[in-house]
């Protein structure tokens, strides 16, 4: 979403830090708006693991201004905050979290000591009726509950806070809840804002006046049967045993639903009064604006695949929504539904197009498209999207149709590249691969919509699995994939074999007899 590149395009395939030392590292969006007059600040989370370099101190200024989520989080401002400090012999960590409340006061319990989770439920757990995962990847992990604060004093509400304190000191210079100098915008330069709100991520703590509307609500629990993990290959099943659901009760389940959906609804709430808010001010300033709204990196398992998580192939992890608004509703027409795939490095180039930068000989390195194009030209039309995660069980990629969902093991090492292996080390593995090896996962969405039952071995879909096989390895391994050792000044890999593989169709595949639901 910052670069407007893909993972295989920017290097960046987990929660590394990227440093500009690297001859291939691109400049993210508030950096380019900078260069061209905009002023820009942050509320919430900044989601950008970026430094200077190996050797040179601190983080580059992406953003004028921020207040940023940890930080608040650092300040103890909000619902729930942690504190991780480090043993200094072992370097190992302790890791405490809080509860704040209205009064002042505060709960805390120490989850992790010297590195090891602690076995024990937080005495606050029941007051706050908390729901948590514990398992073995992510225990404690908070899936449900409810926030010790009101619906101004989360995290969320001091999120928009931020936002509204920004706009309220055009023209003046304020302090921020954390203490630092802030201009506000002025009037005679351009401004964008990035919102960035907490929710829906863990831990779920939706307000008690949110929390009440939906506890009584019997939504259906997602269907999962044990017998689906007997055709998922090695690592979706790693995956599930560190993510699975099964220690929760029904009654857990339907509650974290209903905590979700409730936590949902308030974050809602919080982007209308934010848009609201921005457009008074944009037109108090007569200015025209664009408004781009989206989910953030992902979506999240409620028990679908028997899961309560992201960091997954399937679509429920990848599958998001935009809403994308133009005051003259020139460029996006009013009440127009969009149904034909778009990915998040469209908002890049569609943020540069409304401020008037020059897409085409500026910034070629973009794998997205102008969204006021997509939606007018039928070339710039997708048969698929991509997506590439390296986070929990390894390298996995998944290319998605409006018929197939399918996604293979790319790399033969769990890690990225200056960890287990160097860049571009065995690029060719996943092509010269036997089929058992790249552990593929193929769903015909067609029969199998809540892709339950994996089909990629079985022989009636062998052609498809193989068509899709070769064409996913060739767009993620062989057209300009970049590996970074981002632990070097300057260490990448570029592979070519396949180049121009990703040329946004499936027609190979379509030609292909598709077996009948049976």
């Amino acid at each position: 979403m910052a670069t407007g590149q893909y993972p295989h395009h920017s290097g960046r395939y987990g929660f590394e830090y990227s440093h500009r030392q690297n001859k291939h590292a691109k400049p993210t969006i508030p950096e380019v708006l900078r260069q061209h007059g905009y002023q820009t600040m942050l509320a919430g989370k900044l989601g950008l693991r970026l430094k200077r370099g190996l050797n040179v101190g601190g983080f580059p200024l992406t953003y004028d201004y921020q207040v940023e989520r940890y930080a608040l989080e650092r300040a103890g401002i909000g619902d729930w905050t942690k504190t991780t400090v480090h043993d200094p012999k072992t370097n190992k960590p302790t890791v405490t979290e809080f509860f704040h409340h209205p009064d002042g006061s505060k709960d805390s319990f120490v989850y992790s000591k010297n590195g090891k989770f602690v076995d024990q439920a937080n005495p606050a757990d029941k007051k706050l009726g908390i729901i948590r995962s514990y398992t073995r990847s992510l225990p404690v992990l908070i899936l449900g509950g409810e926030s010790p604060m009101p619906e101004d004093k989360t995290t969320d509400g001091r999120i928009l806070q931020a936002f509204q304190t920004y706009l309220r000191n055009a023209n003046k210079t304020y302090t921020s809840m954390l203490g630092d100098k802030i201009k506000g915008p002025t009037d005679d330069k351009p401004v964008m804002l990035s919102l960035s709100f907490h929710f829906p991520h863990t831990p779920v703590l939706p307000p008690k006046s949110y929390r009440e509307r939906f506890k009584k609500i019997p939504y259906k629990l997602p269907e999962f049967s044990q017998d689906e993990l007997t055709k998922l290959p090695p690592q979706l099943v790693k995956l599930y045993k560190q993510l699975k659901a099964d220690g929760l009760t029904e009654q857990e389940k339907l509650r974290t639903i209903q905590d979700y959906y409730a936590f949902t609804a308030y974050g809602d709430s919080l982007i209308g009064k934010a848009i609201k808010d921005f457009k008074a001010y944009s037109e108090k300033t007569n200015r025209p604006y664009l408004i781009v709204a989206t989910v953030g990196d992902h979506g999240w398992h409620l028990g679908e695949q028997g899961i309560q998580s992201k960091f997954a192939p399937w679509n429920k992890s990848g599958h998001g929504a935009m809403i994308v608004v133009d005051s003259s509703g020139e460029y996006f027409p009013k009440n127009t539904v969009h149904k034909d795939y778009v990915e998040y490095v469209d908002i890049a180039p569609t943020l540069y197009a409304a401020a008037g930068v020059d897409i085409d000989s500026a910034n070629q390195h973009l794998d997205g498209f102008d969204l006021a194009d997509v939606i007018r030209e039928p070339k710039l039309k997708r048969d698929y999207v991509l997506g590439e995660m390296n986070q929990m069980v390894g390298d996995r990629v998944y290319l998605r149709s409006k018929q197939f969902g399918f996604s293979m093991k790319i790399r033969p090492k769990h890690g990225k590249p200056g960890e287990t292996h160097e860049a571009g080390e065995d690029i060719m593995w996943a092509v010269n691969a036997p089929a058992k090896s790249v552990e593929m996962a193929l769903y015909d969405m067609t029969c199998d919509p809540n892709e339950r039952n994996n089909v990629a071995y079985d022989p009636a879909y062998q052609d498809i699995a193989q068509a899709l096989r070769l064409k996913t390895q060739n767009i993620f391994l062989g057209d300009n994939r970049l590996e970074v050792n981002w632990k070097k000044p300057n260490d990448s890999h570029i592979s070519d074999f396949a180049m121009g593989a990703h040329d946004r169709q499936l027609t190979v595949v379509d030609k292909l007899p598709k077996p009948s639901c049976g």
